[in-house]
């Protein structure tokens, strides 16, 4: 642990961040070691990022279009669902693991803390169209574990 630098988390909020605490948020729980936080936020990162979202593509889709309309459907419905992906695939799939993380990590017994987009991004990932490589989410999983396990932030407790 004393590797890892702890990431500056104290930051005076301004309305504007206090409305994005919804996507830039980080956990905390009191008493838990760096060992044990790094496991639970490691194990929430699986669950989270599921191999679903990088599968690339939807194989139900597919073979629905393929069996209603014969080859010139599975074409059109892989057309239509690259089209939907590229438009709203990426924000969902972003949003949908900061809930995954929230419930994973709030059922462990962390609460969440507000963040700013800045302080955040200096211990955080987003992915969207495409994985973080491990070696790079392995760094940012680390010093979210630091802050996890260290001193209880002085900010709010955010709902779960």
């Amino acid at each position: 642990m004393a590797a890892v630098a702890m990431p500056e988390t104290a930051f005076e909020a301004t309305p504007a961040d206090v409305e994005t605490y919804d996507k830039y948020f980080y956990f905390h729980r009191d008493g838990t070691d760096f060992d044990t936080a790094y496991n639970d936020i490691s194990e929430c990162d699986a669950v989270s990022s599921g191999i679903n979202f990088y599968a690339g593509g939807d194989s139900y889709m597919s073979s629905y279009y393929a069996t209603q309309y014969g080859m010139a459907g599975a074409v059109g419905g892989a057309i239509g669902s690259a089209m939907a992906d590229a438009i709203f695939g990426s924000a969902e799939r972003r949003r949908i693991r900061r809930i995954n993380m929230r419930n994973c990590m709030g059922f462990k017994g962390y609460d969440r803390y507000g963040m700013e987009k800045e302080r955040w991004q200096a211990f955080h990932f987003e992915e969207g169209f495409g994985r973080v490589q491990d070696e790079k989410r392995t760094g940012y999983l680390m010093k979210q574990a630091r802050v996890a396990s260290g001193p209880k932030p002085k900010a709010e407790v955010l709902p779960k």
